[in-house]
């Protein structure tokens, strides 16, 4: 047991609440879980020690293992039961009013010593504990589904919480084996608040009708890295739900145009196309055969030569085994296929840049990022509109040859890559501008709580600043919107450097 902390009462036998029964049992604790329907917190007892079983089958956890676990949860029938609790996690529905009288309850039954805490992931920590008698000993622990899984867990303060509560929080989740993170009582905490542009951007490049949701989903998760693409991960959170958050977020934030929520989703929603619960989101699974799209170019002959300097940058790792191959490699200024230059996109359109080459007749082909060149299976793509067919399908074939698929996305500023993450790092920078939490702690959210490969603000140091900053600058050159205004945070690493 951790210090203090032995008995442990958890409020809410939704999924969240019994996997937080799971995790706090899992480490010794003794657990009391209640819920207003008692009958709902014995099932999902039930179900728990169902899927138990499953691991006890598959040999991941020992028979008495589970045994001693469920023998230290106890569901109860009354609040009053939970009086000797060391520390009650609520979990129950996002509603502001419902929270606040439950703990109004709390801190007349239970011990002045006793901890409150909420697994809200929207509502304000410290609107929660107004008009308690002792709102310093409230916060939030927002843990992640499925709780037993998921590493992070967002340590939560609001304006009155007593730091040292803060901290016996992070000690608690560390001896569960979890990853805590230190957020202000700010909308969206860390996790809902930066990742919304993961949603939003490719929802905005969507409706500018630039591709459909089957190539976003392959180009961020076969380019970029990431696990699933936004579309695919919206079916399955819900489009309701997704909406439903950006739309809090948005109004959290008085109307800040980076979180403008999306009309597409506001239709699906009134359409009731829901995603994968309703059979229909952006993808249909309401029939027998999914729908096969080609995405990918057809094979091209590779070069018989290429130039490259000697310095690659960020993209050396896009050329390994190019010595290898049959194409010759010659020293050169720039990256260069005949007649026309290979670069990496500043968020410019490749014939806004092809127009300083006109005079000595180049084309230009953009290179979108990638968290890892090296793992990624595909690059993407986009030419200036004079480059010929042999030259565009010289620099296709170079990097099939080179092991990568390759997509083609049209010339528009930003491509689909460097455009959504320079939206997600500026959030992070301003996160950690605004004092909603550390460089390091944004970064270490990111990667355990939705599973990036790699934390934002890691990754704009490696590649350079200067190109989160030109790429938001040129964006907001050409969509003249609000929306991609830089972060002070990203000036002041730029001026540092400088």
């Amino acid at each position: 047991m951790l210090g203090q902390i032995n008995q442990i009462a958890v409020i809410g036998a939704g999924t969240m609440g019994i996997g937080i029964c799971e995790v706090a049992a899992a480490h010794g604790h003794l657990v009391k879980l209640f819920d207003v329907d008692e009958s709902a917190a014995k099932n999902a007892l039930v179900m728990m020690s169902d899927r138990l079983d499953k691991r006890v089958l598959r040999g991941k956890i020992a028979a008495q293992e589970k045994i001693d676990l469920i023998e230290k949860i106890e569901v109860v029938n009354e609040l009053e039961a939970l009086a000797d609790a060391d520390l009650v996690i609520e979990a129950i529905v996002e509603n502001l009013d419902i929270k606040r009288q439950l703990f109004h309850k709390l801190e007349r039954i239970c011990s002045s010593n006793t901890l409150l805490t909420s697994n809200t992931s929207s509502l304000s920590i410290t609107a929660i504990a107004a008009h308690l008698k002792t709102p310093e000993r409230l916060f939030g622990l927002h843990f992640f589904n499925p709780a037993p899984v998921m590493k992070l867990v967002e340590v939560v303060s609001g304006l009155l919480t007593d730091p040292k509560y803060i901290k016996m929080g992070q000690n608690l989740c560390q001896s569960w084996g979890k990853v805590p993170v230190v957020a202000s009582s700010t909308p969206g905490f860390i996790v809902n608040r930066v990742a919304r542009s993961f949603y939003g951007e490719p929802l905005k490049m969507m409706q500018e009708q630039l591709a459909s949701p089957h190539f976003f989903d392959a180009v961020m998760t076969k380019v970029a890295g990431f696990k699933m693409g936004p579309f695919t991960l919206m079916d399955l959170i819900g489009i309701d739900v997704n909406y439903s958050v950006s739309q809090s977020v948005y109004q959290a934030m008085y109307n800040d145009p980076r979180f403008k929520p999306s009309l597409i989703q506001a239709e699906m929603v009134h359409a009731g196309t829901l995603g994968k619960k309703s059979g229909r989101g952006f993808y249909r699974y309401d029939l027998e055969l999914p729908v096969a799209e080609s995405l990918y170019e057809h094979a091209c002959q590779a070069p018989e030569q290429i130039s490259l300097p000697t310095n690659l940058g960020v993209l050396e790792p896009l050329f390994k085994g190019i010595e290898d191959s049959a194409v010759e490699v010659r020293l050169g200024d720039d990256i260069q296929i005949g007649n026309c230059l290979v670069l990496l996109t500043e968020g410019a359109k490749a014939d806004d840049l092809q127009s300083y080459f006109s005079e000595s007749g180049l084309s230009v082909a953009l290179i979108d990022w990638s968290f890892d060149y090296e793992l990624a299976e595909a690059v993407n793509l986009t030419f200036s509109s004079d480059v010929t067919v042999v030259d565009k399908q010289a620099v296709i074939g170079l990097f099939q040859l080179l092991g990568k698929s390759v997509l083609l996305s049209d010339d528009q500023p930003g491509m689909v890559v460097m455009r959504t993450l320079v939206m997600l790092i500026n959030e992070a920078a301003d996160a950690v501008f605004n004092g909603v939490c550390s460089a390091s702690d944004v970064d270490l959210a990111m990667c355990h709580g939705v599973n990036y490969p790699k934390g934002l603000l890691a990754f704009a140091d490696a590649l350079g600043w200067e190109w989160v900053n030109d790429g938001l600058a040129n964006l907001q050159g050409w969509f003249g919107d609000d929306r991609y205004r830089r972060s002070p945070y990203i000036q002041n690493k730029i001026q540092v450097k400088s």
